[in-house]
């Protein structure tokens, strides 16, 4: 039964992941055009948004190679112990960032909500900028030690950390916490703080119209992207945890196929933000059609050819 389920999701990993990896690729990068338009990209929120898809695209070329592993045996961090090293860290940190930077904005919905004057300062966009600076030097600073505990050896076990310490235990503990238990805790707690906000109080009566328009979207944008996120990611973070939290739990056949199938809910989690924007917010879906306008002008307007300027000589002699 175990043998039938493995070569199921083996397969199902195969069709899956390459439509993943293409809408990952194709949405990130819309994203990133997208949120840089003139009328998001004056809003804080839209800073996280744009720091969120820019750190989507790079792990979605890290699918690629989760994919050759389990698809074709080709795995980039078996090329060499450098690589190794180099590959975990990134895919580390890029995997870690995403949460936080959803959590920024989840923070800055609830700020710019506040009838506290003083809180809905903190949402701009130089502060935006700052967070996320902060985020990212502390998040390479918590997976440094990747660097030097994973090591590519020839023992059957790959590219993987096998220091056994018990700094390495508690250090590794921690950034299991910090990945899966903390990052949907914050994410429903500034939520519903956003919303009780929301209800309770009028903040931008003084800003314009399409403004706080816009505001109000960027809202509708965060609560769809906090849902999907805590629903795609929560079987992995509990498994995840499982392997991590030391008990006396031995891991079967049946838990890693079920860990491939949380594998694979996670990374789809990198590719939704482009379709929860698209449904959620009918600014972004005018800025999407004025690009796509735009574009196809730019390609008509190219196939339109001049006449060249010595033919046009030509005729002007002959005649």
């Amino acid at each position: 039964m175990s043998t039938s389920l493995a070569e199921i999701t083996t397969k199902l990993t195969l069709i899956v992941l390459p439509m993943i990896i293409v809408a990952g690729i194709l949405g990130n990068t819309l994203n990133i055009i997208i949120l840089n338009r003139p009328n998001l990209r004056n809003h804080a929120c839209s800073k996280y948004f744009l720091a969120l898809a820019s750190n989507n695209l790079i792990y979605s070329f890290f699918i690629v190679d989760y994919f050759l592993s389990n698809g074709f045996n080709i795995n980039g961090v078996m090329v060499s112990n450098a690589l190794c090293k180099v590959l975990q860290y990134i895919g580390s940190v890029c995997s870690f960032l995403s949460p936080y930077f959803i959590i920024l904005a989840s923070i800055d919905r609830f700020c710019a909500s506040s009838p506290n004057a003083t809180l809905r300062r903190f949402s701009n966009i130089v502060v935006a900028k700052y967070f996320v600076l902060i985020v990212v030097i502390c998040s390479l600073l918590l997976y440094i030690n990747t660097l030097i505990s994973y090591e590519l050896l020839d023992d059957g076990y790959g590219c993987t950390s096998r220091s056994k310490s018990i700094f390495n235990q508690v250090f590794l503990l921690t950034q299991s916490f910090l990945f899966a238990a903390v990052p949907p805790i914050l994410m429903l707690i500034f939520g519903f703080l956003t919303i009780y906000n929301a209800t309770r109080t009028r903040v931008l009566q003084k800003v314009t119209r399409s403004y706080r328009r816009t505001e109000g979207q960027l809202i509708r944008m965060l609560f769809f992207q906090v849902v999907i996120y805590i629903l795609l990611n929560t079987p992995l973070c509990v498994l995840y945890l499982m392997l991590t939290i030391p008990s006396s739990f031995i891991p079967t056949s049946e838990f890693f196929i079920a860990l491939t199938i949380a594998q694979i809910f996670f990374h789809l989690s990198y590719t939704t933000p482009f379709f929860l924007y698209i449904l959620s917010a009918r600014v972004y879906r005018e800025e999407l059609i004025h690009l796509i306008s735009k574009i196809c002008h730019l390609r008509q307007r190219a196939q339109v050819q001049p006449m060249p300027v010595a033919h046009h000589r030509n005729r002007t002699t002959g005649t």
